[in-house]
């Protein structure tokens, strides 16, 4: 008897828990970028390749130096479920660059850069988040505050 009142909870709990982790992968994948950035001293870019679910997205930065060899560039693909894209940052395809000093690069007029997702995708009440950039770099998930 229990176990059928406290159902419904768990499912809530699972879905904002697939939402919130999707928007964790895109942040680390951000991060991961201005780290790679600030390392190799150029800039790096994430991209979205897929706005449609499965979404995808790829970090690309240039060359190195010879004789090193060409990285393969990391794609970060969340499940097809988990998030829809709401609003991307209004730069070409959603792209975030950092420089060399983990500044962002592309963002002259709209700072923060955010990406807002909804998720799970399908569901009649989606969950809202965000993923914040501000010009200097900084990196945040923004969850919705619950008003009583």
């Amino acid at each position: 008897m229990m176990s059928l009142i406290a159902a419904p909870w768990f499912v809530k709990i699972y879905q904002r828990n697939q939402v919130k982790s999707a928007a964790f992968e895109v942040q680390t994948t951000l991060i991961a970028a201005r780290m790679r950035a600030v390392k190799r001293n150029v800039p790096v870019s994430v991209v979205i390749t897929s706005l449609t679910p499965p979404i995808e997205l790829k970090t690309i930065e240039p060359p190195p130096a010879t004789p090193n060899p060409t990285p393969v560039p990391p794609v970060l693909k969340l499940p097809a479920s988990s998030v829809q894209f709401v609003a991307t940052p209004l730069s070409a395809g959603g792209t975030v660059t950092f420089g060399s000093d983990g500044r962002l690069l592309n963002f002259a007029n709209q700072t923060p850069a955010v990406y807002q997702m909804q998720g799970p995708v399908g569901q009649t009440t989606p969950i809202p988040i965000w993923v914040r950039i501000n010009s200097g770099g900084r990196v945040e998930v923004v969850t919705p505050t619950v008003t009583p």
